[in-house]
């Protein structure tokens, strides 16, 4: 983690403040499996639409 203080950048939008902080470096196996279970959630958001008969 960074220390406080140590933002990638700072953004302001009215009354709130949002500091962004950058993810630790990663391998490209950790990557490719983040990415998978984002997919993996993405899809069951959709399947859970469908079910209820939600437009997706």
């Amino acid at each position: 983690m960074k220390e406080e203080g140590k933002y990638d950048a700072t953004y302001k939008f009215g009354n709130t403040i949002v500091h962004v902080v950058s993810p630790q470096d990663m391998t490209p196996e950790e990557i490719e499996q983040v990415l998978n279970e984002f997919h993996r959630a993405g899809w069951a958001i959709i399947e859970e639409l469908v079910e209820k008969g939600e437009a997706v």
